[in-house]
């Protein structure tokens, strides 16, 4: 472990600073989408230019996070977080001085890019420099203030389009990526032992198969399907990844950690949380059209639905990181996916006149799975990295769970379109939510497959079945957290 790189106090008070900061890059990161019918009206374009201002965005958020990743684990962390708070500032001010649609796409990327040095630099520092109940501590800490980002940004981006306009929540955003510069210049510089090399034609090849495999939804929803013209964009990441792991395996220091990605405390909390996140990302973009185009609803009763589910995620991520270290992991894991699931069944039997009450509590159970899992699956994730490399693993995690998110919300709008088809919108979100309760069920195929104890947070390899009582570690002080 590498407490002795910084003292105590300063691994607590770094963490509390990556903490904050993340809440106002977060904050900024969420604030586009009540802004978008606006934006698009300003440079008089159809709605069906917004896919590619989501692809802006979505290509920053995934595309240079193992690049990121790199420069933490050569240069430090606190550079990536100060790389994150500045492409906040440009990336927003940038769109909100737009002179042509595409000047606003470059910077709905640069605020994507701020977004992946971000969102996982609490994981990281916590796997790299805690150990213990305090590990899942700080990832259920840091999850919940992320996901409160995310759930305030829509309400006050709101408030700020209606009031002022939207170039005026831009401004916002840039003032707030400017804050959290200023914290992140508080973060702790620790020691980094060795530079690494970039591996520069890995990185290539990464751009090059997340550009292909992010086009693939873009062009089915601007196109249609049976047009086949997102087919050359499949092909293009089918042989990206292909020469991808070929470069990779060849590499001294490649940029992607092909051998710790084969390892099952990698793939298999990553591949069951991919089947989640395809249904997490995509009930919120379900209930969108459901409750708007089929129930006649206003906006303002979907943003108090998507605040039910990130509320949860924020609460449940919080809780599970305090209890973690007395469960198993398959316990919190298995309860997080019951959590989840009984949402989606609730959402299997809702009609023309279903009730908002029921709707939030069903987006409710869905929030609280979804963020009671994550403690588990990240500690999971990093349970058994090198410390040196440990940027590089949670980063390139978190590339495949935001894949994985906008494959989802791609998935529901195409499945709920062929299901409307014959005319029965209602029929069709019950049978997009059993769709997602397959995805649901494949997730469960990798439940035995998670261990019970996770490494550096629990105190042996294995737990026993019925373990309930704590068995804590009796682990070096590395500074106080949330007591």
């Amino acid at each position: 472990m590498n407490a002795s790189i910084i003292d105590d106090k300063s691994i607590n008070r770094g963490f509390y600073f990556i903490s904050f900061g993340a809440f106002f890059i977060m904050l900024s990161l969420s604030t586009h989408l009540p802004a978008y019918p606006h934006m698009l009206q300003e440079f008089n374009l159809t709605p069906g230019y917004a896919v590619w201002m989501q692809l802006g965005l979505a290509v920053g958020l995934t595309g240079f996070q193992p690049l990121l990743g790199w420069i933490g684990d050569s240069y430090g962390l606190k550079l990536v977080l100060i790389i994150g708070g500045i492409f906040m500032v440009i990336g927003s001010l940038l769109v909100a001085l737009s002179f042509s649609f595409w000047v606003l796409v470059l910077g709905l990327f640069f605020k994507g890019v701020s977004g992946a040095a971000i969102a996982p630099s609490g994981i990281a520092y916590a796997g790299k420099f805690m150990e213990g109940e305090r590990r899942g501590k700080a990832i259920g800490t840091f999850m919940a203030f992320v996901t409160i980002g995310a759930l305030f940004g829509p309400v006050i981006s709101g408030s700020i389009v209606d009031g002022i306009s939207w170039q005026g929540s831009f401004v916002f955003t840039a003032i707030l990526g400017a804050i959290a510069i200023a914290i992140f210049n508080f973060v702790p510089r620790a020691k980094v032992d060795k530079r690494k090399k970039l591996d520069i034609l890995g990185l290539v090849f990464v751009i090059v198969l997340l550009l292909g495999l992010l086009t693939v939804p873009t062009f089915i929803n601007s196109f249609g399907f049976s047009s086949g013209k997102w087919i050359p964009s499949l092909v293009v990441f089918l042989v990206a990844l292909v020469l991808l792991i070929v470069v990779e395996k060849k590499q001294k220091e490649p940029l992607l950690d092909i051998e710790y990605v084969a390892n099952r405390s990698f793939w298999v909390p990553t591949s069951l949380v991919v089947f989640i996140f395809l249904g997490y990302s995509g009930v919120m973009y379900l209930l969108t059209f459901f409750v708007q185009n089929v129930q006649g609803k206003p906006a303002t009763t979907v943003g108090l639905l998507q605040m039910a589910i990130f509320l949860g995620t924020s609460i449940a991520a919080f809780i599970s990181g305090r209890i973690l270290k007395y469960f198993s992991a398959r316990v919190i894991i298995g309860t997080a996916i019951l959590l989840f699931s009984t949402g989606i069944i609730m959402l299997s039997f809702v009609n023309l006149n279903t009730p908002f009450s029921y709707l939030f509590v069903a987006m409710s159970f869905i929030g609280l799975g979804g963020g009671f899992k994550t403690p588990a699956i990240k500690g999971i994730i990093v349970s058994k990295a090198a410390t040196d490399r440990m940027n590089v693993v949670t980063f390139t995690n978190t590339v495949i769970e935001n894949i994985a998110q906008r494959l989802g919300a791609s998935f529901a709008l195409v499945a709920f379109g062929i299901f409307s088809a014959n005319g029965n919108n209602v029929q069709a979100m019950a049978n997009t939510s059993w769709i997602i309760m397959g995805f649901i069920a494949i997730s469960l195929l990798f439940l035995p497959l998670i261990p019970r104890s996770i490494h550096g947070i629990h105190e042996s390899d294995e737990l026993p079945d019925t373990t309930i009582e704590p068995t804590l570690l009796k682990q070096k002080e590395v500074g106080k957290m949330i007591e």
